[in-house]
């Protein structure tokens, strides 16, 4: 698909493009450069998507306000669905409200997420995807594809962790990234909510 094929280029390309930096001060072959690089690349996408973020909180905050008239009407037309939909399309049409909107985002934001596990993916299973497809960029693939980060190969996964020498090893981080990631999602999120509704 074309548009995953440009988007996993562009991820590819920011991720080179952190590694690059960071390997003017840090060992280019070291697991805490590319994991380095890695974060800069979500922290990119990230704010990429603040708008789509905020647009998605909005939609659900319009929506939130607009629950009163609509339980109303479900109440008043309870035998009527016919009478029902009608009124509560009249309800968005005059509020400037589409339901689907809180949805829309999240759906926007899929091909970019697809097109990072990709990437990600390719790295750990020797399929690259993106720029390190490039002949110029071999070296570069093969410097993540053997990197590792604190005895961990950074191509490792919880799932086949008895793959790796230290399995351990690979569950705490795997699990403890996962924990991180989890809670600067949530914080992230929070934030953006707190910051709309002060604005409202």
């Amino acid at each position: 698909m074309f548009i995953l094929d440009w988007l996993r280029d562009g991820v590819s390309w920011i991720l080179v493009f952190f590694h690059q930096i960071l390997s003017t001060f840090m060992n280019p072959d070291a697991g805490i450069t590319w994991a380095l690089s890695i974060v800069g690349l979500v922290v990119v996408i990230r704010i990429a998507l603040i708008p789509l973020f905020v647009k998605q909180i909005k939609a659900q905050r319009n929506l939130q306000i607009l629950q009163p008239q609509m339980k109303e009407i479900q109440k008043k037309y309870a035998g009527d669905r016919e009478r029902q939909s009608q009124e509560m399309m009249k309800l968005y049409r005059e509020t400037g409200t589409n339901p689907l909107s809180s949805c829309l985002p999240i759906l926007l934001q899929a091909p970019i997420f697809f097109a990072l596990f990709g990437v990600l993916q390719g790295i750990a299973t020797g399929n690259p995807e993106g720029v390190f497809k490039w002949p110029q960029y071999a070296s570069v693939y093969e410097s993540a594809r053997h990197a590792e980060l604190l005895g961990v190969p950074i191509t490792a996964t919880f799932k086949d962790a008895d793959l790796t020498p230290n399995p351990t090893a690979t569950h705490v981080l795997a699990l403890s990234l996962v924990i991180l990631m989890t809670a600067t999602t949530f914080i992230t999120q929070r934030q953006l909510m707190v910051s709309f509704e002060e604005d409202v």
